[in-house]
């Protein structure tokens, strides 16, 4: 890819803040997304495959050590700068991607400056709005589903209740993986219901606690620092001993995965 002109910044019309894209001086070729002033993605222009930011690691140490097969289709539910898109096609070259954002102009506006081909499908609409059962996405069925919509208790009700999160992975096909980044302060009080919340809409799928699991620094679970934390759901079966092990050795460090009554236990 070629090196993009910037500072670039543009106003998005559903919220009315201004989205930027700013060279990043921490990596080589490094390009941040922010929205508001406030940092979103980061994309490393020159190899997709580098992951800066400790969540995305996790997420991409769930899928590369659970997919046992090449995924076909992906859904993204909130775009940023497309970091994981970009990870995904580069791993699979043959997938199809959707992605999925309530800001009408973010996804052009990041394709123009930082191009993914091929380019993914584009759907403007609100997420609880699209997962719903008369929603444009209706029907449709994903390998790998992935939330990124929010990172604080400051998320609207609407995409975070257990009723959300059930009709999400409605949308998976029967091995499919949906993956979900979240944050919260210190305390984890949020994270705890939420996660919760994600239980309680795995139990009325008819999945299993072990069908689910939750990666995040130790010092995140311990409710000892603000951070974010990576909740995923295998649709076909509970993550096996040896799924679990490669998933933490993939780390990042220190890290924990909590699955089954140890994550039940964890958001009591």
């Amino acid at each position: 890819m070629t090196t993009p002109s910037l500072p670039q910044s543009t106003r998005l019309s559903f919220s009315g803040k201004t989205a930027e894209l700013t060279r990043d001086t921490l990596t080589d070729s490094g390009v941040v997304l922010s929205i508001g002033g406030a940092e979103q993605s980061h994309v490393e222009v020159a190899d997709p495959s580098f992951l800066l930011h400790d969540y995305i690691r996790r997420m991409r140490a769930v899928l590369s050590n659970t997919l046992t097969t090449a995924p076909a289709t992906a859904l993204h539910l909130g775009a940023g700068a497309m970091t994981l898109p970009r990870w995904l096609q580069q791993r699979w070259p043959e997938i199809a991607q959707t992605v999925l954002d309530i800001e009408p102009e973010l996804v052009d506006f990041v394709l123009e400056h930082l191009p993914l081909e091929p380019r993914p499908e584009n759907i403007v609409a609100d997420a609880a709005a699209a997962t719903a059962p008369d929603g444009v996405l209706s029907g449709r069925r994903f390998d790998v589903v992935v939330i990124d919509l929010f990172n604080s208790a400051q998320a609207p009700e609407p995409i975070t209740s257990a009723e959300f999160f059930a009709q999400v992975m409605q949308l998976l096909t029967p091995a499919g993986k949906m993956l979900m980044n979240f944050g919260d302060e210190a305390d984890m009080s949020f994270a705890r219901r939420l996660v919760g919340r994600l239980l309680q809409a795995i139990e009325s799928r008819g999945f299993s606690s072990e069908q689910a699991l939750l990666s995040a620094p130790d010092a995140v679970l311990g409710a000892a620092e603000e951070g974010n934390l990576v909740f995923a759901v295998a649709a076909e079966h509970a993550f096996t001993e040896a799924e679990l092990s490669r998933i933490w050795a993939a780390g990042p460090h220190p890290g924990e995965v909590l699955t089954g009554p140890e994550l039940q236990q964890w958001c009591q």
